[in-house]
């Protein structure tokens, strides 16, 4: 069977890719990166434009002086899963608990350890006694008690979710929950729980317990409730505390300093037991979780998005501290020497390393880098193919014409040609943003109305020298249309230098999309090489985050690279010389 000349033309470029080694490689390399892009959706492991979030028991240490400076320290995540609060025995000791029946004990000298529970419930709120004892409450009306080193569960009245405790004495202790319930619990002779009536009764969230120097036990919640239980004879009155915003956390020194935190910054303090309660005015708006106040007044304060804010000494400004992170946090921990702010709830994972969840590492929003690079490939070679058969398609058929019709019409493209050379790359892109709006089509179109000038002068040269071959003297004589003799007897004589071309081109393309996205002209609502560099480097952690930068640069370097050794081997075709040396 006789083929056609077009599919001999077609068929040849292919046979010397095959001869090549390095081309070869190249259109493995380059196939493996098409199926990359074809399969997009089955490959990426998130979706590229969704935030990522993490739950974990973060733990900061705070470290350092006020001649070195003063940093909060992040240290390795003692789980899974958040921890929500933390007491500690005044000797350094310590637990924290958290969600999912979570528990940690901290000991001076050895760290973190974990505790058995044995519910599954989140735990809400810890009181650690001095001689090592502690309470945990949760919800579902979850109280455990630590006698030594295991748990025991004690029943509650009702199914009440509970916040937080605070020892009285030795054997009771003041639990709180969001359905403003006030709980006795006297562990002697047998663990035995009393509802005390609440003086407001309308349900509102208690979210902290604490003991004042007198003994007495102050609650604090929602909409700035305070309420004040004194053991000796069981009452319960309302205390204003002087604001109206809820209160999360409480905290009071055995010396009667006392400092609870709230939303929005709220951080109200008492500078003695006999002192009134007064706002402070803090540099902070987002929620406070946690507090913690020393008998010297120094006070530290720790809540949303990485806030850790500390005061020196009574009469003093709270000033923000330096932390390595911006989780959440809902606990404040002083152990002795060592203070602890520990979290934490899902937070944004910014900026994450590689790791098994992400394999290129995250970046400043929290999205997945890997599925962002997978997806990227799609825009990339759409641009590059699309826009190489654009720039082939008029350069081709402006070279063919200039160089068949000659004369003035020659005279008027290639002139044309002439200008399209003068105009720079980087601007008129930017000007047909300008005109237009940024959007796949104008990356295609600022490629391929610039590019297609080369291609032009070289079909022209040799349509030049074609029209004067035999074959095409006998086809006019015979009465062959122009257009006849153009596209059926010249044009699949070039067609091995348009393969050549159209090789070429596809790589410019590539580089001119990644370019026009890295300086930030690309489609904003798609995903591409160029973009994910140019959000790089418009968040500022380009320089350190080298996960960010790295991927993208490889896959646009390794699919120009094999588009290039394509090329090279077709180079064979278009080069007579060449392929005598072969």
């Amino acid at each position: 069977m006789i083929l056609p000349s077009y599919f001999k033309s077609a068929l040849a470029p292919l046979r010397f890719m095959l001869m090549d080694r390095l081309a070869v490689i190249g259109l493995a390399v380059l196939s493996l990166i098409v199926a990359m892009a074809l399969a997009a959706p089955l490959l990426s492991t998130h979706d590229p434009r969704a935030v990522n979030e993490v739950e974990d028991a973060s733990v900061l240490v705070r470290s350092g002086d006020a001649e070195t400076g003063i940093v909060w320290r992040l240290e390795n995540s003692l789980g899974d899963v958040a921890i929500q609060a933390a007491d500690d025995d005044g000797t350094g000791n310590g637990i924290a608990v958290g969600r999912e029946g979570t528990a940690y004990r901290y000991t001076v000298g050895e760290g973190w350890s974990g505790i058995e529970t044995p519910v599954d419930a989140d735990l809400n709120g810890v009181a650690m006694a001095a001689d090592g004892k502690a309470l945990a409450v949760g919800s579902g009306g979850t109280i455990l008690h630590l006698d030594g080193e295991e748990w025991q569960a004690i029943e509650a009245p009702a199914p009440a979710d509970l916040n937080a405790v605070a020892w009285l004495d030795a054997g009771s202790a003041l639990i709180v929950g969001s359905g403003e319930e006030i709980w006795r619990l006297d562990l002697s002779p047998s663990p035995q729980v009393t509802e005390i009536d609440s003086p407001v009764g309308r349900g509102f969230p208690l979210y902290a317990v604490a003991r004042d120097a007198d003994g007495t036990m102050l609650a604090v919640g929602d909409r700035g409730l305070a309420i004040r239980y004194d053991p000796a004879d069981g009452s319960a009155a309302m205390e204003r505390l002087g604001t109206s915003r809820q209160l999360n956390g409480l905290h009071i020194s055995p010396s009667g300093n006392a400092l609870a935190v709230g939303e929005r910054g709220t951080v109200v303090s008492r500078a003695g037991p006999e002192a009134r309660w007064s706002e402070e005015t803090v540099a902070e708006m987002r929620a406070l979780r946690s507090g913690w106040v020393g008998d010297d007044g120094a006070a530290f304060a720790v809540g949303r998005n990485g806030t850790i804010i500390e005061r020196a000494a009574d009469g003093e400004a709270w000033q923000p501290a330096s932390s390595e992170s911006e989780r959440h946090f809902r606990a404040v921990m002083a152990a002795g020497e060592n203070v602890f702010a520990l979290g934490s709830d899902r937070f944004v994972n910014r900026l994450a390393a590689p790791s098994a969840d992400h394999w290129f590492g995250t970046d400043h929003l929290g999205r997945d880098l890997y599925s962002q690079n997978v997806h990227g490939s799609r825009i990339a070679l759409l641009v590059g193919f699309l826009g190489a058969l654009l720039v082939v398609l008029i350069g081709t058929n402006v070279g063919l014409i200039a160089g068949y019709f000659r004369g003035r019409t020659e005279t008027v493209l290639m002139r044309t040609v002439d200008v399209m050379y003068g105009i720079p790359f980087e601007p008129f892109a930017l000007i047909l943003v300008l005109l237009f709006e940024p959007s796949l089509t104008i990356v295609i179109l600022a490629v391929s109305l610039l590019t297609w000038r080369t291609v032009a002068r070289l079909i022209r040269s040799q349509v030049l020298s074609l029209r004067e071959r035999p074959f095409v003297k006998a086809a006019r004589v015979a009465g062959a249309s122009d257009l006849r003799i153009m596209y059926l007897h010249i044009f699949p004589n070039v067609m091995p230098l348009v393969f050549l071309e159209l090789a070429i081109i596809v790589g410019v393309s590539i580089i001119a999309e990644a370019t026009l996205s890295f300086l930030g002209l690309g489609p904003p609502q798609s995903i591409s090489w160029g973009g994910i560099l140019h959000n790089a480097r418009l968040s500022g952690a380009w320089r350190t985050a080298w996960w960010w930068n790295l991927p993208p640069g490889f896959f646009i370097m390794t699919t120009v690279l094999s588009v290039f050794f394509i090329s090279r081997s077709l180079e064979l075709i278009a080069n007579p010389r060449l392929r005598a040396r072969q």
